[in-house]
């Protein structure tokens, strides 16, 4: 999905804040939440984890955490592939890129998130009853361990958004 969003990025001529690191992640969460909602099965297989900045898909931050705070520039999301009947017949590569269904959710998703900056969304994943704060406020404010967001947690809260905007 990384991957998606930074393709989304140079496809496009507009004027809005580059991708940094926290941009991603949180363009990725927010993918997964309302993926989830809509379907109620998950978009990807990764964890989702309250870091103290807000959600964190780990295998990423691994990816991307060389940029540092700037845009993300010429860095790609990689996966550990099987390419050869050995055992040990493993290799980097980039994740397939999405297609059908999926590139189209992932564009309305990019086109909905793309004016703000990563701070901006990060704050918002930090309003009452948001995943990362209900996990926030059931561990007393201590995420130093970054725990896991189940994915009922975040599926349950997007639904209830899309119920609630059914009912206005």
């Amino acid at each position: 999905m990384a991957n998606a969003f930074l393709d989304l990025q140079a496809a496009d001529a507009g004027n809005f804040p580059r991708i940094d690191q926290m941009k991603l992640y949180k363009l990725v969460y927010y993918a997964q939440a309302w993926w989830l909602a809509q379907n109620d099965s998950p978009l990807f297989e990764e964890d989702l984890f309250a870091w103290p900045w807000g959600p964190v898909v780990k295998e990423l931050y691994g990816d991307f955490k060389s940029a540092g705070r700037g845009p993300i520039t010429g860095q790609r999301a990689t996966r550990l592939v099987k390419n050869g009947p050995n055992f040990f017949d493993f290799r980097m590569a980039e994740p397939a890129r999405p297609e059908g269904d999926v590139a189209n959710f992932l564009k309305e998703i990019w086109e909905v998130h793309k004016p703000y900056t990563g701070i901006a969304l990060s704050n918002a994943t930090h309003a009452p009853r948001e995943p990362w704060t209900i996990i926030k406020d059931l561990r007393g404010g201590d995420l130093s361990d970054k725990p896991l967001i189940p994915i009922e947690v975040i599926r349950d809260v997007f639904k209830a958004k899309i119920d609630g905007a059914r009912t206005n």
